[in-house]
């Protein structure tokens, strides 16, 4: 990745960023998942979008039960579930900025009827429980990724540790995350088959993005950043 494309891909990933952090001030209970929507794409172009790269869709919102779903972005419809004095919410946001673009998802936790902006502040054990084990598979991401190691090396091993933290991959193609090639055909993934070394994917960068619940929990979590490699180590967009 040359310098020019590592700084639009920065300040892509960046507008994701601050229009989490705006969105994090708006959300309150009563608010249906379709307001949710409307209003983080109204702040992803405020924040310097110049459109959305996934099938046209800014932001994929779920709330409550329907965290358990995952949904490519032509079946996405956002629907009118409304958020509960302590509720889950998924947001994954797709900014564009002219190439380039963005891809970052979080949780945000309601509880007692106010967001918890600070993870560790959280009350709800089941909460504490699955956001934790996002953290974990993040930071085993960092700590094992090399260049020469394969998606599919990756993807066997970060499925095991979802399933040794007693959780389960919630992703409708059983996938963990993407190069982040332009064109969806150019795309390749975290998925069983990909021999692929994590170096030669596009830009040498890739997202990370693990959909999971804890074995029979009522709530899905997501957590996705952008990684790539400097001097053989891997380090977060």
């Amino acid at each position: 990745m040359n310098i020019q494309q590592l700084k639009c891909y920065t300040e892509a990933q960046n507008i994701a960023r601050r229009t989490m952090e705006d969105l994090e001030q708006y959300v309150a209970p009563g608010m249906t998942e379709d307001q949710i929507k409307r209003q983080a794409e109204i702040l992803l172009i405020q924040n310097g979008s110049t459109s959305f790269w996934y099938h046209g869709v800014g932001a994929l919102v779920h709330v409550g039960e329907r965290t358990l779903i995952s949904q490519g972005g032509r079946e996405y419809r956002s629907g009118d579930t409304r958020v509960q004095e302590t509720d889950v919410i998924t947001v994954d946001l797709a900014p564009t900025l002219g190439t380039c673009w963005g891809d970052f998802a979080r949780t945000i936790f309601v509880e007692d009827g106010r967001v918890v902006r600070e993870l560790s502040e959280l009350q709800t054990p089941a909460y504490k429980a699955a956001i934790e084990a996002e953290f974990k598979l993040h930071s085993f991401l960092l700590e094992v990724a090399r260049p020469e190691m394969t998606f599919e090396e990756l993807y066997f091993s970060a499925n095991a540790l979802i399933d040794g933290l007693g959780c389960k991959n919630l992703d409708y193609s059983g996938n963990l995350g993407h190069s982040i090639n332009v064109l969806q055909q150019d795309r390749i993934y975290i998925e069983k088959g990909n021999t692929t070394p994590l170096k030669d994917a596009e830009c040498e960068c890739f997202t990370f993005e693990p959909h999971i619940c804890k074995q029979g929990g009522a709530f899905g979590v997501k957590r996705e950043n952008i990684y790539y490699f400097v001097d053989g180590r891997l380090k977060e967009m």
